[in-house]
């Protein structure tokens, strides 16, 4: 979709509906300032460096050029931010996710003062999370070893029922989420998958992206995200409801719900533990 402020994007796909405690545009004309942008942060959101987590407009105003786009949010707490649908959503994912984020920067810090500006398995990893990555949470292990195992027809189709009361799919990738505003058939995500407990889905959505946000975070500090193996593909417009998928057909297009051909890393996240699945 070109850059042009839609203030009724939320209707245009069933996901956007996971942005709801981070509105910041009701009947906004044009893009939501940075300042308007910060003021959803959580109080006192700081960098691992300490400095405290706000957006500036990347124009000939922003400060320390010198730096990288990483280097600047670490050192300074600075999010370099431009009116376009990519940046005001990565603003929002900020603002659900913020926990995740500042792992994130930081680990993307560690890995550029150790090696400099060369890019590390690691810092790969972090970036197709935190551009093109789900969150798969589930109360039935099962639900989640189906994704492991490329089983789309079983999980979308004969667990139809599952999805929104055992099983959620949560974005968190916001260049995922722009892709969401003109959706087709190809979308495909890369997934952490986390196994929650039974009251999960009874939770309001808030809490439920919060506890997602302090497993994730967790999970990154112990360096669970090396590299690219550690996540898994996932055909995002299977979700029951995310597309015109309600004839089981739909999910016969094998050139979409493609098979596994190869093992992963990939890990479940339950409460403090992970579990190696391949």
């Amino acid at each position: 979709m070109p850059d042009i402020w839609n203030a009724a994007f939320e209707s245009l796909h069933p996901g956007f509906r996971q942005l709801q405690d981070v509105r910041c545009w009701p009947e906004s004309v044009d893009w939501p300032a940075c300042a308007a942008l910060t003021d959803i942060l959580p109080e006192g959101l700081c960098a691992q460096s300490g400095k405290p987590i706000h957006f500036l407009p990347q124009d000939h105003t922003l400060p320390y050029s010198g730096l990288y786009y990483e280097e600047r949010i670490f050192q300074h707490g600075i999010v370099s931010t431009r009116p376009n649908w990519h940046d005001f959503f990565n603003a929002l994912m900020w603002g659900l996710f913020p926990q995740t984020k500042v792992q994130i920067n930081a680990l993307h810090a560690v890995d550029m003062e150790r090696q400099g500006k060369k890019r590390t398995p690691q810092r790969d990893a972090l970036t197709i999370l935190d551009e093109s990555g789900v969150i798969i949470a589930a109360t039935r292990r099962e639900l989640l070893q189906y994704v492991l195992d490329f089983a789309w027809e079983p999980l979308f189709w004969q667990e139809r029922a599952a999805w929104g009361e055992e099983i959620g799919c949560y974005m968190i990738g916001h260049a995922m989420l722009e892709k969401l505003l003109t959706p087709y058939v190809g979308v495909t995500a890369h997934t952490l998958l986390v196994e929650v407990d039974a009251g999960f889905f009874s939770q309001p959505l808030a809490a439920q992206q919060a506890c997602l946000d302090g497993m994730i975070a967790e999970m990154l500090r112990e360096g669970g995200l090396y590299a690219p193996v550690c996540l898994n593909p996932f055909p995002l417009l299977g979700v029951p409801g995310w597309w015109e998928n309600d004839d089981r057909a739909f999910y016969g297009n094998s050139d979409y719900f493609r098979s596994k051909t190869r093992s992963r890393e990939v890990i479940i996240i339950q409460n403090r533990k992970k579990h190696l699945s391949n």
